[in-house]
């Protein structure tokens, strides 16, 4: 038994938080100890998470069209991938999606929206949606809208909305490699925004962009300063037409170290396994609850295929886990 990573365990399983130099520790033991890291990683989740694994499902409001250039997006309008033109869904279909989840089995709904924000009138139909979505089918609806401002985010707190979904991506040190039409800052203050309205705030971000170990640590020391409630994860599916779609992959076991790396940083925080998961972690993808994860994001994305919900819950029996209906 890896003494070092032990100790380090023995600090989160007692509620204190790790600092830089313990999280240099872990990245260094982990490489020699990967399967005492692993161990200790998935006892912090069941002490903190027990059994329960929570599931997403998501809808894309509006796909395509987006006018931002993040280089890893077949969504932006500004790359050869398909999504040029911006598609809408109607009501009906969002409603019959939402309807899907809660026959499935599946707590928590999101709906996506491309683009740096929606209009007044867009925001005004989707408050409708969402006071729907939540009468008829008793689902938790989270949205990504993009920037919303203070009144907008109160708008969707009175319509219901449980959580709000802004990613930072990376690190503010990368993020300019990755994104040049907006701010790092202005992501930080989207969820700021979001946390004042009394919104919970799901915000994580993608690996396998180029980024460093210390990006990928600077990025989960500050969502820990943010004090977001749920970490999406999401690893790099190359798109061909976007400037990463020749990228290659991570490998599993890379992935698996992440993710037990932000446990240890992010011991009581939601960690959400979502895109790229399939295509990344192939054969090992149940061991994702081992590395520490507490969550999924389950069926299709938004541009790529995901895994059918039905899989997903035949894995979580087969383990031994259960869905949260929290």
């Amino acid at each position: 038994m890896n003494e070092k990573i032990r100790t380090i365990a023995d600090c989160c399983l007692a509620g204190d938080r790790i600092g830089r130099e313990q999280i240099d520790i872990l990245l260094a033991e982990a490489r020699r100890d990967f399967f005492d890291l692993l161990y200790w990683a998935n006892k912090i989740r069941e002490k903190f998470f027990g059994n329960k694994i929570k599931i997403c499902s998501i809808v894309p409001g509006r796909l395509g069209g987006c006018d931002q250039d993040c280089k890893f997006c077949a969504q932006s309008a500004r790359y050869e991938t398909g999504y040029r033109q911006a598609q809408v869904l109607s009501d009906e279909q969002i409603l019959k999606a939402a309807e899907q989840a809660e026959s499935n089995g599946v707590a928590n709904f999101a709906i996506v929206y491309s683009g740096r924000m929606v209009g007044e009138r867009e925001l005004s139909r989707l408050q409708g949606l969402i006071k729907q979505i939540k009468q008829r089918f008793g689902l938790k609806v989270c949205a990504s809208l993009g920037v919303i401002t203070s009144r907008q985010a109160r708008q969707l707190v009175d319509s219901g909305l449980t959580r709000y979904n802004h990613n930072l991506e990376t690190s503010e040190k990368h993020f300019g490699n990755i994104v040049t039409t907006h701010k790092y800052a202005d992501r930080v203050r989207t969820i700021q925004t979001a946390k004042d309205a009394g919104l919970q705030v799901c915000a994580g971000g993608i690996f396998g962009i180029g980024e460093t170990d210390d990006d990928r640590v600077q990025m989960a020391l500050e969502l820990r300063r943010l004090g977001v409630e749920t970490v999406p994860m999401n690893f790099l599916h190359p798109i061909p037409g976007t400037p990463l779609g020749d990228a290659k992959t991570l490998q599993p076991r890379e992935i698996l170290s992440i993710i037990a790396i932000y446990r240890f940083i992010l011991p009581q925080t939601n960690l959400k396994i979502a895109g790229g998961r399939v295509l990344n972690l192939r054969d090992p993808q149940s061991w994702m609850f081992y590395a520490g994860a507490n969550g999924i994001l389950s069926g299709n994305y938004l541009t790529t295929t995901g895994r059918a919900v039905k899989e997903d819950m035949q894995m979580l029996t087969d383990l031994g886990l259960q869905p949260d209906s929290d």
